[in-house]
């Protein structure tokens, strides 16, 4: 698809990206394809199409997977072009009152605690299967439980790490940490904390840096984002650190487009694209240092069990993280892991996408709990906390009682296992 407007633009109507879209996938419409969403924008650039409620309707139904990238043959960047769109998608849609109160909750931090307080409360006299039926309740993760069921189960959440920060470190890095991922998962990045310090890669304190931007940014409200992305440039340049290291793929993805974002800033420019360059998953930093694996054969305690491992899509499509996660499985649990299937395919979260858009959330997450089931598995690895939410909610929905875990939670309780 060659037009004169955009010569820029190598779509050759293909077809490739279909498959991997989850919205065509479900819907099976050509407007809600990656191609289609191309055809949409074109035209109202061209003021061909307005931009009235069918056309916002398709354009924010897309989930910024950006699995369509990875399939594409002629290097079509979709995902540049969708977010270049949402600012405008976000003036042209009325706001229904269920998305106005999410992002209210999302961001008050009484309002959060409270809803946390309540889902918990829910779980602990039994109401587990109700709450996770309860819209704006159901996402909201397990309450812990009280009893030892398997060794996985057997780990409580810490309040703190463990492990004491290493005498002499190869790397003195910053953990991003805060938003919602660390206030509904914050045993992901005390884990992590033990892992590089056990590592010798020394985690600081207090650096300074807070939301990376991506919610505000899928969102559309790409002034909210470029503040956020400023203030943690100048935190990150302030701070004298090696590295940023992320445990959310989509957090890792939007500081690693830093540079982009702030190309034009004549302050920050240079300083964006340094901190961009030297952001890493956590996996990576762990391959690329070359981290100590746990010798399985010292443990009186199970192993995991049959681990999964389903890949984060800005870890795959937009980092280009893929090994590395799986070499940090292997070396937990003993065994590779096996894929869970259809793993280009989007899980459903996408930042707040499966709050914004419910009935599509809940069925892409209900084919992924489908998947789990037919590989019978006791653990699901992905490496984004929001994954990890969505597929927690697809799992209790379907009956199923797969723990769902970050890889380096996995590489955490080996450790723990070995020391036994």
């Amino acid at each position: 698809m060659h037009t004169d407007d955009d010569p820029g633009l190598p779509c050759v109507h293909c077809g490739l990206c279909l498959d991997t879209c989850p919205t065509y996938r479900v819907l099976g419409t050509e407007a809600d394809s990656p191609r289609g969403r191309i055809y949409i924008m074109q035209g109202i650039k061209r003021g061909e199409l307005a931009l009235g409620s069918a056309a916002v309707s398709h354009l924010d139904g897309c989930l910024g997977c950006l699995a369509c990238e990875t399939a594409c043959p002629s290097g079509v960047s979709y995902g540049e072009r969708i977010e270049e769109f949402r600012p405008r998608v976000r003036a042209a849609i009325r706001r229904k009152p269920w998305r106005r109160l999410v992002g209210y909750v999302a961001s008050n931090d009484r309002m959060f605690t409270l809803g946390l307080g309540v889902a918990a409360t829910m779980d602990r006299f039994g109401l587990h299967s109700l709450r996770r039926r309860i819209r704006g309740l159901d996402i909201f993760p397990r309450a812990p439980r009280t009893r030892r069921d398997g060794a996985l189960a057997e780990m409580p959440p810490r309040e703190r790490s463990r492990i004491a920060p290493p005498a002499e470190s190869k790397l003195d890095v910053a953990l991003l940490t805060g938003c919602v991922g660390d206030r509904l998962k914050p045993e992901i990045n005390r884990a992590a904390v033990e892992v590089l310090h056990r590592n010798d890669i020394r985690v600081a304190n207090d650096q300074g840096l807070g939301c990376c931007g991506a919610l505000a940014m899928h969102s559309g409200d790409e002034t909210a984002a470029r503040e956020d992305a400023k203030r943690n440039v100048r935190a990150f340049t302030r701070s004298g650190l090696d590295r940023v290291v992320t445990t959310a793929a989509g957090c890792g993805a939007m500081i690693k487009d830093y540079g982009r974002l702030l190309r034009d800033d004549p302050e920050l420019a240079e300083e964006a694209r340094a901190m961009s360059d030297r952001t890493v998953d956590v996996t990576e930093l762990l391959v690329e240092m070359g981290f100590d694996a746990p010798d399985l054969s010292r443990s009186s305690r199970q192993a995991p069990g049959k681990v999964v491992y389903h890949d984060a899509c800005h870890l795959l499509h937009a980092a280009g993280v893929e090994a590395e996660p799986r070499s940090v499985i292997e070396a937990a649990s003993g065994a590779p892991p096996i894929d869970l299937g259809e793993n280009n395919v989007c899980c459903g979260s996408a930042g707040s996408y499966n709050l914004d858009h419910p009935k599509m959330g809940l069925a892409l997450g209900a084919r992924k709990a489908q998947l789990v089931a037919e590989k019978d598995a006791q653990v699901v690895a992905v490496g984004n906390v929001g994954c990890i939410l969505q597929l927690e909610r697809a799992l209790a929905m379907a009956g199923h009682d797969a723990r769902v875990l970050h890889p380096v939670e996995l590489l955490a309780a080996a450790y723990e296992r070995d020391t036994d």
